[in-house]
């Protein structure tokens, strides 16, 4: 329906990161002098605890002689729900764009849409055999959370920009599974909720640069001379934004009094006919009657007068699909006194 292939692991990112925050958590057997008996690394996998706690109450003597029962302690963590999160969501509008241009689509620049906020709640479950261990694990989690830990995270790999994305501790459950025989083996867990307040990006769009903005600037020196009371209270700036879109750009071959201009290769496809063109050093631009097919020489409007090498810039009509185009057009109003303002420079009061 949507019709966009996509993959930004946004989940496998999250993932990634909230699990990282516990890979590094030791338990040590400390005698009462101080001394460090022994270090030992708490592992941790994704996963439901059902699953560990399972292992715990498999019996070994009854399978092959090579099988050994889970050893504790350790750490679970899973991915437990998303809920969408209005009170985060931008206006959709908004873009991001990327700092360099695509290679692969030259002239064109990379950009996203704002993402839709969401938060992922995880549960890490610790388990232990003794209290001690439970204790220096948890102990060592709870001081970074007050009650978030914020990580910086590269939302999608082909995009430039990193966001702070904080981590809440919701709560903080506790159970000892001391009751039953002796022969089972006790399991003290400890359940902490997070939740994560993380985005999901949509698809990488292009869209063309935008290179070059002509604007005519009318200023009022004085409210006898100028403007009528419907202008921008009878003085100031007025401006006349006449072209807001991509310009493309070729070297031309000396031209002299001749309304034909050559090119020593082929000019871009998107220039067309009707397109302005710029640098020709006439008072009024020229602009293209005719194009040759084979992209080498054009006809303008006028006849021009310039030497080898000269740059010219051709701009054309707003394309509406192109989504970098921006077209404003400034209404001047006329009450029948002051002056009226032409096109020409000489002719504006």
């Amino acid at each position: 329906m949507f019709g966009t292939f996509f993959y930004n692991e946004t989940i496998k990112r999250s993932i990634s990161v909230f699990g990282t925050l516990f890979n590094n958590i030791h338990t040590s057997k400390i005698k009462a002098d101080g001394t460090v008996l022994s270090k030992n690394l708490v592992p941790i996998s994704y996963g439901p605890k059902q699953k560990f706690l399972l292992r715990l109450q498999d019996d070994v003597k009854a399978k092959d002689g090579n099988v050994t029962s889970i050893s504790l302690p350790r750490m679970a963590f899973e991915l437990t729900g998303f809920e969408y999160d209005a009170s985060r969501q931008q206006n959709k509008l908004i873009r991001t764009q990327k700092t360099v241009l695509e290679t692969s689509d030259v002239g064109k620049r990379g950009f996203q849409y704002q993402p839709a906020p969401y938060n992922l709640t995880f549960t890490l479950s610790i388990l232990s055999k003794n209290a001690i261990d439970a204790l220096q694990i948890v102990e060592q989690i709870l001081p970074y959370f007050q009650p978030e830990y914020t990580v910086s995270m590269k939302m999608v790999d082909s995009m430039s920009e990193v966001r702070d994305v904080p981590i809440f501790l919701n709560s903080v459950a506790m159970d000892d599974q001391y009751e039953g025989e002796f022969v089972e083996r006790r399991v003290i867990e400890y359940t902490l909720e997070f939740t994560m307040k993380t985005y999901f990006f949509g698809p990488v769009y292009t869209g063309e640069v935008i290179k070059n903005v002509i604007e005519r600037d009318y200023i009022n020196d004085s409210v006898a001379a100028g403007f009528t009371s419907t202008e921008i209270n009878n003085s100031g700036l007025v401006k006349e934004v006449k072209h807001y879109e991509p310009a493309f750009a070729a070297r031309s071959n000396a031209v002299v009094n001749s309304n034909t201009v050559t090119f020593p290769s082929a000019i871009n496809s998107k220039i067309s006919v009707g397109d302005e063109v710029f640098g020709t050093n006439l008072t009024t631009n020229p602009t293209i009657s005719s194009i040759a097919s084979d992209k080498l020489s054009i006809v303008l409007s006028n006849q021009v007068n310039f030497s080898a090498n000269t740059n010219l810039k051709f701009v054309g009509s707003v394309d509406p699909s192109d989504t970098f185009v921006v077209a404003e057009t400034v209404t001047f109003y006329d009450e029948g006194g002051g002056n009226t303002f032409e096109e020409d420079t000489a002719s504006d009061g």
